[in-house]
């Protein structure tokens, strides 16, 4: 029997609400827009489908995701799809453009070009899928290794048989972070250093958890009273090895080789739950991420996805400043709010950058690890990641 993509319920749900009037995307707004998504393109997705190490199901996931960004724009700066605008408008979305990085198989980016959104994605290694869009699509997917630029200012690169992305993005560009495993912690960074008097805005669901270096680490549980409350240390069934077997199975995309099934099997679904997601791994990188975007200077937001998606949560850094800002200034480009002159931010953020890296034995050393892993993904001998 053909296997066929299956509608689900998507929404996002603010978990802070100090503004009601600028704080939700009514869940039904984002369903709806997810119900026409699927319509419009998941058939042909699935038609289309040519990555061996993904399910075609997984492009429910990405549909998903647009649809919450599509309604999360829609609030910020006005800006509605191509298909509900006049035939004249459609080349004057008051949108600044976005950037998916770690793209993946493009599908976001595809959407979101078709959807009349500007942007670009970019990838360590050029996938199958990129081949099967219209050709100004393929355009704006480009094969890159991103190499931070704190990292690019302390080595001698020579050619690495690759086109290089410092991070550096246009003013005002949305930045969108969707498992993007190395580039989780670095999003708000490059953030803030593309624009240190207009810190640009990004959307980040975590995943795999890694150092600024690349390298696999679990950031200790956020501290109580941080920007994730520490919830109680607790473990499935009494055994406390459950969670260590969870993050493993999560952090290698494997099933465990041994271990207490029915354990695994209680971490999981309780990793569902708001409580258990903040114990986990991805909670601990999460906390970890909005923890560094607010030491450099962004108001950040937890939402919890109610998606197709494994990952239920997201930060959103800088919505509410460039939401009043852009409607405040709705007719010009300069609409971000102005902070900290530039050089005080850039050095509290090579101060977060270089106390980061000292785990890895300081910041010569964490780009060194980090320029190879990144080669080595782009040679192909890195994990291609199951959600895109």
């Amino acid at each position: 029997m053909e296997r066929r993509l299956t509608s689900r319920k998507v929404s996002l749900d603010w978990v802070e609400r100090d503004d009601q009037d600028m704080d939700t995307v009514p869940a039904h707004l984002i369903q709806s827009t997810y119900a026409r998504l699927k319509l419009q393109y998941a058939e042909e997705l699935r038609q289309n489908w040519v990555e061996q190490l993904e399910s075609p199901n997984q492009a429910l996931e990405q549909l998903s995701l647009a649809a919450c960004l599509i309604e999360l724009w829609r609030s910020m700066y006005g800006a509605i799809p191509a298909t509900e605008q006049d035939q004249s408008s459609r080349d004057t979305l008051p949108f600044p453009g976005f950037v998916d990085l770690a793209c993946g198989n493009g599908i976001l980016v595809y959407v979101l070009l078709t959807e009349g959104y500007k942007g670009q994605g970019f990838d360590a290694c050029r996938r199958k899928s990129w081949e099967t869009f219209p050709a100004k699509i393929q355009e704006c997917l480009e094969e890159r290794i991103f190499i931070p630029r704190p990292f690019v200012d302390v080595l001698d690169l020579q050619e690495i048989g690759v086109e290089i992305h410092t991070g550096d993005f246009p003013e005002n560009t949305f930045i969108i972070s969707d498992h993007a495993d190395e580039l989780t912690v670095w999003t708000p960074i490059m953030a803030a250093l593309s624009s240190p008097s207009s810190p640009l805005p990004f959307f980040v669901i975590p995943c795999c958890s890694r150092s600024l270096a690349g390298s696999s680490y679990r950031y200790p549980p956020p501290e109580e009273g941080g920007p994730i409350q520490k919830k109680s240390e607790k473990s499935a069934n009494g055994n406390p090895a459950a969670w260590k077997i969870v993050d493993d199975a999560i952090e290698q995309n494997l099933q465990p080789a041994s271990g207490d099934l029915r354990a695994l099997r209680a971490v999981k679904i309780e990793e569902k739950t708001e409580s258990g997601f903040l114990n986990s791994m991805i909670g601990s990188l999460a906390a970890k991420t909005m923890s560094i975007a607010e030491e450099i200077g962004f108001g950040v937001e937890k939402a919890w996805l109610r998606t197709p998606g494994a990952i239920n949560m997201a930060l959103i850094g800088g919505r509410r400043q460039v939401t009043m800002e852009w409607l405040k200034n709705s007719d010009s480009t300069d609409s971000a709010t102005k902070r900290d002159p530039r050089d005080t931010v850039l050095k509290n953020i090579i101060q977060v950058v270089e106390r980061e890296c000292s785990k890895d034995g300081g910041i010569r050393i964490a780009a060194e690890l980090w320029v190879e892993r990144t080669k080595s993904l782009h040679q192909g001998q890195g994990t291609v990641h199951q959600a895109k």
